[in-house]
């Protein structure tokens, strides 16, 4: 029996390809997921192992356990390093320290990406400073500075060129470029420009008094945790001592779930392609078993019994599923490597590729799984052929239209459920609402497939009578075409459901994205109709006398400084933590309009506050550390929830606000353009009046909305990307199909050909069925699509999310079944041609 199966194998091998590519496909994705998740795991821990690097226990301030050096939290004191300095076992010690250096652009302004960060080199050791020389050397000399390699890149500085930056009292110093630096993976810094100075030019740029940690490196023989511990005898009660190794794994830990979710994705997008693979699988199964049953019988004949017969198709699944698995792996090493590459998740440069053996053992072994699983149902229709079957003439194939009473309840069952489910989790709020969503979705698709023979032959005849009736007499090959895929609806449902999986998915993406977009950008313009934005590009405030230049710009109509502070309030909900704002009052109503639930906003005024939650005429109490506690009445409740946009749990009248916290300037100014002024005229007004304060970036509302468009565009076109490799798969089961249905029709074709029908008029038939396969994939997919992308959008108008604005992108949604269609055809290129090299002689077998 092994000889035959092997001999099978060799007979067979054209075919057994096409469905081994898509499995291919799949354990590649899966394998370079892994394998990306470690990679980029490991990235993040050495990143982060930058920061240790040399550092044997360090000092900083807060409660134990929390990551040390956040930005805002406490400090360690300067005298303190003396300290540690005399604890024995310390080889060297010195203080880091973190805050504000704006670094300057050719056009004298800040970066585009933030203000930026200026920290020290320690004297001691240069080597604690936690980054590590690229080029060029450590600062020398009080002038020099040291910046970081993406910025210097970016800038295209070259070592000895000044560099300007402003300080915190708004002075601008010039130093000389002494070096690049790496600052590994570092959360605080982010994207933005990090120069690094002398400890003393570091203290008087940044503006900082303390240190933000203490790292110390130990002297030969003494362990970080021995280390520790001695400093952790001598500090002060309030700081807390940790080891180098806790301190990059807690860093780590605290960033590396970015990472994390990335990879959660393309598991989920990986599954998905496994399930579209198994569906090409086992489709090309079935039809395999229906062209060998005079093979089986034969074999019954002459003494296999039905186990015999079965563990030879679960053998032949094995061998394809191990080959397909073994060349998947080495997609997906040669995929993550390639991914390492775009996405650079250490930093300026890419992160190694771990072959990680788990990853690849997973990899393969899910492939292996999933083939065999995929052939198990055809390989016991295959133990059922009976052994008189091998009197047929030739091999046939017994075709059913007709759906059984068992499948027909089945699909009402799951139908309903799945229907339940979504309507249930449309009730719901997020995120448990998108779990019941995506669940119905699930189970309601499972009737769909159930449903799929009974479905696919009115679609298709449906989607081919217009054509059919425009071509006329030219419409012969359409209508051939539409016959035969009707003639086995099973496995037209069969082929078409891996790439009605793609598409619903595509769609439903589409749909959620755009109609959050659509909401968000009206939220933006019912509700924050300004034209323009002032904001320092990091936490440094608008000042005062600019709010005034604003004001006295030619051309503008409104000028809103606004203003925000947390704090503790107590009146409404029992008390609570909350951000509390307030707005210039002609912007009441103009500028800042949320959804209201009592009162007006302008009825806010000195004594009087406008909330997030309670009644009218209430009094709530907010803590000020200037003003003690002031006691304001309730005039207005709105609705924050309503969108996304940020609206502070408790407004107040500018003069409160004032009295209370004393800000130094304003969060933010929102401006209008006066009527008939237009938006060039304007846009230099506003300009104009801060172009005196370097930190000042001007946000247009376009540029603001644009912005926003750009993320959503983004993320679909990155959804897009690894939803076609689904698609990619789905259109390797259609040329499978439609290669096995060329060989099983060979007959038919040569008569075709006999009763006059040309070669170019049986390749088009050929290519018109996968048309008609694609269309029904299209015309299913994008209805599941838009119907479970709308109940998402449902749920999160119900959640506050979004206002609940279904956008239907048709330009995006046509483009989608379009190209869907195209590749279709382009999949059955092949076949086609097959099936025209077909001789009318072979009429005869």
């Amino acid at each position: 029996m092994l000889a035959t199966i092997l001999a099978g194998l060799r007979y067979r091998k054209a075919r057994l390809l096409l469905s081994s590519v898509a499995i291919a496909l799949g354990v590649a994705f899966i394998a370079g997921t892994l394998l990306l998740n470690a990679s980029v795991n490991a990235s993040y821990y050495s990143g982060f192992a930058v920061g240790a690097e040399h550092v044997s226990a360090l000092v900083a301030a807060g409660q134990s356990g929390d990551p040390p050096g956040q930005p805002g939290g406490q400090e360690v004191p300067v005298r303190l390093l003396t300290t540690v300095r005399a604890v024995p076992g310390v080889a060297a010690a010195g203080g880091r320290v973190i805050g504000p250096a704006a670094l300057l652009g050719g056009n004298g302004r800040v970066s585009p990406n933030g203000n930026g960060y200026g920290v020290n080199v320690t004297a001691a050791d240069p080597e604690l400073s936690g980054f590590t020389l690229t080029t060029g050397r450590f600062p020398a000399e009080p002038d020099q500075v040291d910046v970081d390699e993406a910025t210097a890149a970016d800038n295209h500085y070259r070592l000895g060129q000044p560099i300007r930056v402003l300080t915190d009292t708004g002075l601008v110093k010039v130093f000389r470029l002494a070096g690049t630096i790496d600052l590994g993976v570092n959360s605080e810094f982010g994207d933005q420009p990090v120069v690094a100075f002398q400890t003393a030019q570091a203290f008087a740029v940044t503006g900082e008094t303390q240190y933000r940690m203490i790292v110390a490196s130990a002297s030969p023989g003494v362990s970080q945790a021995a280390l520790a511990q001695r400093l952790g005898q001598v500090i002060p009660g309030s700081d807390q001592a940790m080891t180098g190794a806790e301190f990059a794994s807690e860093e780590t830990t605290a960033t590396a779930h970015v990472g994390k979710a990335f990879g959660v994705g393309l598991l989920i997008f990986a599954g998905v392609s496994l399930i579209v693979a198994c569906i090409v699988v086992y489709n090309t199964f079935g039809i395999l078993i229906a062209q060998r049953s005079r093979e089986f019988a034969l074999l019954r004949c002459v003494g296999a019994s039905r186990r015999q017969v079965f563990r030879a198709m679960i053998t032949e699944a094995a061998a394809m599923g191990l080959a397909a698995a073994a060349s998947g792996v080495l997609a997906g090493i040669a995929l993550s490597w390639a991914m390492l590459r775009l996405i650079k998740p250490s930093g300026a440069g890419p992160a190694p590729l771990v072959l990680q053996p788990s990853a690849l053992g997973i990899a393969a072994l899910t492939g292996l799984v999933v083939t065999v699983g995929a052939a198990l149902v055809p390989a016991r229709v295959a133990t059922r052929i009976a052994p008189v079957a091998a009197a047929a003439g030739a091999a046939s194939e017994t075709i059913s239209r007709r759906a059984s009473w068992g499948r027909i309840a089945f699909a009402a069952v799951t139908a309903a459920s799945g229907l339940l489910l979504t309507g249930y989790g449309m009730g719901m709020r997020v995120p448990g609402s998108l779990v019941a969503i995506a669940a119905g979705g699930c189970v309601f698709f499972l009737a769909v497939l159930a449903l799929g023979p009974l479905l696919a032959p009115p679609f298709i005849s449906v989607l081919s009578a217009l054509p059919r009736r425009a071509l006329g007499r030219h419409g012969t090959t359409l209508a051939l075409a539409s016959a035969n895929a009707r003639r086995n609806p099973h496995r037209v449902a069969a082929t078409t459901a891996a790439l009605t999986i793609g598409i619903t998915l595509m769609t439903l993406f589409t749909v959620v994205f755009s109609s959050i977009q659509a909401s968000t950008n009206a939220a933006l313009a019912g509700h924050y109709p300004f034209d323009y934005i002032v904001a320092a590009n990091g936490p440094q405030p608008v000042p005062p006398r600019i709010v005034a230049a604003l004001r006295d710009a030619p051309g503008l109509r409104m000028v809103a400084a606004q203003y925000g502070h947390p704090a503790t309030v107590s009146g409404f909900q029992g008390g609570r933590q909350v951000v509390v704002g307030a707005i210039d009052h002609d912007a009441l109503g103009v500028a800042l309009k949320p959804a209201m639930i009592a009162g007006s906003l302008t009825a806010v005024g000195p004594g009087t506050v406008a909330v997030d939650s309670g009644s009218l005429g209430e009094v709530v109490r907010v803590g000020t550390p200037d003003a003690g506690t002031l006691r304001l009445r309730v005039v207005a409740v709105y609705n924050p929830h309503e969108y996304k946009t940020p609206i502070p749990s408790v407004l107040m009248s500018v003069a409160d606000f004032t009295r209370g916290f004393r800000p130094a300037g304003a969060d933010q100014v929102v401006i209008d353009a006066a009527p008939g002024v237009s938006p060039g005229a304007s846009r230099t007004a506003v300009a104009n009046a801060i172009a005196a304060d370097p930190l000042l970036q001007l946000t247009t509302f376009a540029d603001y909305k644009g912005s926003l468009d750009g993320q959503v565009d983004t993320v679909l076109t990155a959804i897009e990307g690894l939803l076609a490799l689904a698609i990619v798969i789905a259109l390797t089961g259609i040329s499978s199909t439609l290669t096995l249905s060329v060989i099983e029709r060979t007959r038919e074709s040569a008569l075709l050909r006999a009763l006059g029908l040309t070669r170019g008029q049986l390749r088009r038939m050929l290519l018109s069925e996968a048309l008609l396969m694609g269309a029904l994939a299209v015309v299913l997919g994008g209805a599941l699509g838009i119907g479970f992308g709308a109940a998402i959008i449902h749920a999160f108008g119900r959640s506050g999310g979004v206002a609940g604005v279904l956008s239907l992108p048709v330009p995006r949604l046509v483009l989608y079944g379009a190209a869907a269609c195209l590749v279709s055809v382009a999949a059955a290129v092949l076949p086609a041609r097959r099936a025209a090299r077909t001789s009318m002689f072979s009429i005869h077998g």
